[in-house]
């Protein structure tokens, strides 16, 4: 889960770059080529994030079915839901950003 967090966050900070750097020189980095990799590149961190959701949602799972009685440890498991639950709305607004990538990808690739 933490992989998937770390490999997320360094892959949006590389594309907030790639943003900035287009919208100060009004060309993309790579050409239009570059759209492949972006399509392809949200594709994959897509299914990296939703991995790392359903690892920590299915560690929560498995370790309450332990019956454990500290509160220490409950608390815990609560922590976990919460970083696997803005994992996984980070896969969603991926998936929603891999959607936007692909009606966008005939216009760059085809010219």
């Amino acid at each position: 889960m933490l992989a998937s967090a770390v490999i997320g966050l360094a892959y949006t900070l590389l594309q907030t770059a790639f943003a900035i750097f287009y919208a100060t020189t009004g060309n993309r980095l790579g050409g239009d080529g570059f759209a492949l990799v972006d399509f392809f590149g949200d594709k994959a961190l897509s299914y990296i994030l939703a991995t790392g959701a359903a690892a920590g949602f299915g560690l929560a799972v498995d370790l309450k079915r332990l019956d454990i009685a500290s509160d220490a440890e409950h608390n815990f498991l609560n922590k976990g839901n919460a970083a696997a639950g803005v994992l996984f709305i980070g896969f969603i607004f991926s998936a929603v950003s891999s959607v936007f990538s692909s009606f966008s990808l005939p216009k760059r690739v085809a010219t």
